[in-house]
């Protein structure tokens, strides 16, 4: 087990968002979208430094009213265009708050759960990595741009269990040691990769990450759902 010295856990929801306008606010099944991610995180109870990371004065409004044992980290205009980079407002965090380690939770995931982020943290004390992202796997035939990338389509089709797995990333949780993320970013100017990366499989229907509107309405369905 390491010591995970400082541990900051931020939500970064900023103001603009060109595909589902305002969607952290938009109300999904009675309540706004990051009103979700928000309760796992308070409910999860792994740190006391919880912030929502924002410059949304609406966001800032809603969450000192509806959670006010939720955090307010007013994140910089600069980091909030849509040049900056995940790398930006991670290293910005880390370094003010003096984070140990870094644990962002995507508002976008709405329907990850206390339980996950709970799981996360304790995978992530009990491994050797620096970074740890959560993600989905499968044995499925996999192909990008039309090339196959776990399967060989000189032959015939195999049992799928026999393919390579295939992981691919969702971001609903991340962790990291902020001294190593800040180390990569003076020196390679990016600090999201580290050395020593750990996957954390989570439940595809929580891995949804709301992009586009009829991601939303998915999610929307699957919480309604949930209550039945």
């Amino acid at each position: 087990m390491k010591d995970l010295g400082k541990i900051v856990l931020h939500i970064p929801a900023r103001e603009g968002s060109k595909r589902v306008p305002r969607k952290n606010l938009k109300e999904m099944d009675g309540s706004p979208m990051i009103s979700y991610v928000i309760k796992a995180v308070l409910e999860a109870h792994v740190t006391e430094n919880c912030f929502v990371n924002t410059d949304d004065r609406g966001i800032i409004e809603y969450v000192k009213a509806s959670f006010p044992k939720m955090g307010i980290y007013l994140r910089d205009k600069e980091l909030c265009n849509d040049k900056a980079q995940s790398d930006d407002f991670n290293s910005d965090i880390i370094r003010k708050l003096g984070a140990d380690t870094l644990i962002m939770v995507n508002p976008v995931c709405p329907l990850i759960e206390a339980a996950d982020i709970k799981n996360a943290v304790e995978k992530y004390r009990s491994s050797d990595c620096d970074t740890l992202i959560t993600a989905c796997s499968t044995h499925m035939q996999t192909f990008c741009d039309g090339i196959p990338v776990n399967i060989k389509t000189t032959e015939g089709l195999q049992p799928s269990q026999n393919n390579p797995i295939i992981t691919t990333l969702n971001w609903a949780i991340t962790i990291w040691d902020g001294r190593k993320f800040l180390k990569r970013m003076e020196k390679l100017g990016f600090g999201v990769w580290g050395e020593k990366l750990e996957f954390m499989d989570i439940d595809p229907e929580k891995a949804i990450k709301v992009s586009y509107e009829k991601d939303f309405l998915l999610c929307e369905k699957m919480l309604k759902l949930r209550k039945l």
